[in-house]
């Protein structure tokens, strides 16, 4: 029973503070894991230090030489499509930006070959990137978006078997495509890896790679992996109190898990921030997700003084429409 990280890092990222955080979570659950590191020559050279306590937990070290040519980004993506012909035996790949909150080995023995979660658990058409996503095929020229369904990279299971390094080898081949079409996200080749070789696959439930930020929720109380990070949150603040910067700096000064994140590893699931809401509905949901409330977030965050114009206008202007709004209702209502 294998559980695989790729990591792609240098000093002035957190990737290798997530990955320490993640392996330590996992030992706390299954001390006796067989965690196998798979990352480039570079990452490992500079694995030094204070970078070094990673050594105490995993039990295998994969180093893979990677074209001069590529980015560090494209270097993370080039290991992971990779990952396959590069690592021997069954395993269950995890992102960093993880938390195991629960035994994860029954995966091993209920006969799957290749398999993963929906991408936010949701199909594609509720998806709020569907038009992105559909964008992105079309530019590449792929066809995955006509299943209504796009899977989540971040975890997944795959057995050593000559089906799985077709799928995978495909995997990396049509990424490289995309890299040159200058689309470098993952999925997008992965989710047509998935197409070309559907008989092999499976979709896993929700609850090994739980998305809290997307429609988590309803798996949240089973997950056996917390998955807390996602590109969009870069416009609002994280309510998971594990992924936050204080942490994971204190982790890069220290070199090792402080006693405070040790804490909330003891329940996982309860790491959240009180100072938080949920937000459902369709209609709420699309303002949130809107390029508008992006652009306040922005304002709120650089230039507040504006930003607070804006808002005692907007404050000013709500109460009349509001009232509008009532009564209209209302006049409906008793009609």
């Amino acid at each position: 029973m294998q559980y695989l990280y790729t990591l792609a890092s240098t000093r002035s990222d957190s990737y290798y503070e997530q990955f320490l955080l993640s392996i330590t979570s996992l030992k706390a659950r299954m001390p006796n894991a067989f965690i196998t590191l798979l990352c480039d020559t570079h990452t490992k050279a500079d694995l030094t230090g204070n970078r070094r306590e990673y050594e105490k937990i995993v039990s295998n070290i994969i180093t893979a030489e990677v074209p001069s040519s590529l980015t560090q980004v494209e270097i993370s993506r080039w290991i992971k499509t990779s990952m396959r012909r590069l690592v021997k035996g069954d395993f269950l790949f995890i992102d960093c930006d993880t938390i195991i909150t629960d035994d994860l080995s029954s995966i091993f023995s209920s006969n799957l070959v290749f398999a993963a979660c929906l991408d936010k658990h949701s199909i594609l058409d509720n998806h709020n990137k569907k038009h992105m996503i559909i964008k992105n095929d079309n530019k590449l020229g792929f066809s995955s978006y006509m299943s209504n369904k796009h899977f989540n990279s971040g975890v997944i299971y795959c057995a050593d078997t000559p089906q799985t390094h077709t799928a995978f080898d495909r995997w990396h081949e049509l990424w490289l495509y995309s890299k040159d079409k200058n689309i470098l996200r993952d999925q997008p080749s992965f989710n047509m890896a998935i197409q070309e070789n559907i008989s092999h696959f499976t979709e896993l439930n929700g609850t090994w790679n739980c998305q809290i930020a997307y429609n988590g929720l309803p798996y949240l109380s089973n997950a056996r992996i917390i998955h807390y990070f996602a590109t969009d949150m870069i416009f609002n603040e994280s309510p998971y109190l594990l992924s936050c910067n204080y942490i994971l700096m204190q982790i890069k000064e220290k070199g090792i898990i402080p006693d405070e994140a040790f804490d909330l590893l003891k329940e996982p699931k309860t790491a959240f921030t009180p100072h938080s809401q949920i937000l459902a509905g369709d209609d709420m949901l699309y303002v949130i997700n809107s390029s508008l409330f992006q652009f306040i977030f922005i304002l709120r965050k650089k230039m507040p003084s504006i930003f607070n114009i804006f808002n005692r206008l907007c404050a000013a202007l709500k109460r009349p429409v509001k009232n509008k709004y009532i009564k209209k209702n209302k006049k409906n209502i008793y009609n």
